[in-house]
């Protein structure tokens, strides 16, 4: 991983020590849990709804404040975004480095292998990308990400193949980074729809994959397209990384 930051560099060369590992047997999928000490974990009284931290019994999420959120569960592989996690993420985001993909690849089969809830669900798939959301870089690193951990979940994982997906970005967005909270749920409404007509959401328990979690807008815009558009009964989320908030 050529020019990328130290933690990342270590944390691959961790992914390579366990490749004798007895959890992570061959080394691939690698369970998070193996590179605990890298990671910043979710504290088991977060919000269970959108693992945002709570403070005197309130989420501090203004999309669990007020209702927006459509998410019923966050699962969270790797915990916050911050050390480690944050420059694997930005290896992997901003400079699409594969080594950094290709590790998160196998963090986030590691994290559905291991667990216990994961097989509860009847269709898995990432958040679409737009094709103008590529912005020069060579893949869209979300969607690397999901097809690398496919290879290691397949045939014991319902995953969207993607051909044709069950859900499409159907206009592109100008970058979230940055925009106040309220205005990043403004940006994501309209964006998501149906990728073609079926009636296997229908009823399903559906988990969503993205990368990073922040005020949980995207993912909820997708998960109000399953359910009201493909009659989901469950959309829960399954994210790399939470971004931690203030508490207030």
């Amino acid at each position: 991983m050529t020019g990328s930051p130290r933690a990342v560099r270590s944390l691959w060369e961790a992914l390579r020590a366990h490749r004798c590992c007895r959890t992570c047997r061959r080394g691939y999928p690698i369970s998070p849990a193996c590179l605990a000490a890298g990671l910043a974990p979710i504290p088991p009284d977060a919000c269970p709804r959108c693992a945002q931290r709570v403070h005197q019994g309130r989420c501090a999420s203004l999309g669990c404040r007020r209702g927006w959120l459509r998410v019923g569960t966050t699962h969270v592989a790797l915990g916050y975004k911050q050390g480690d996690v944050q420059r694997l993420l930005i290896a992997a985001k901003d400079a699409a480095d594969p080594g950094a993909v290709t590790l998160l690849g196998r963090l986030l089969a590691g994290f559905i292998v291991h667990h216990p809830a994961a097989r509860a669900y009847d269709i898995v798939l990432p958040v679409p990308f737009h094709p103008l959301g590529l912005r020069g870089r060579p893949v869209h690193p979300l969607t690397a990400v999901y097809l690398g951990a496919a290879e290691a979940l397949r045939p014991g994982y319902p995953l969207d193949d993607l051909t044709p997906p069950f859900l499409v970005q159907v206009r592109a967005m100008a970058p979230l980074r940055g925009q106040a909270e309220p205005d990043r749920w403004r940006a994501v409404r309209g964006a998501f729809a149906l990728g073609f007509s079926t009636r296997m959401l229908r009823g399903a328990r559906v988990a969503v994959i993205d990368d990073v979690m922040t005020t949980g807008a995207t993912l909820s815009e997708c998960a109000r397209v399953l359910r009201e558009q493909g009659g989901a009964a469950q959309v829960d989320a399954i994210v790399l990384a939470r971004q931690p908030w203030s508490v207030i």
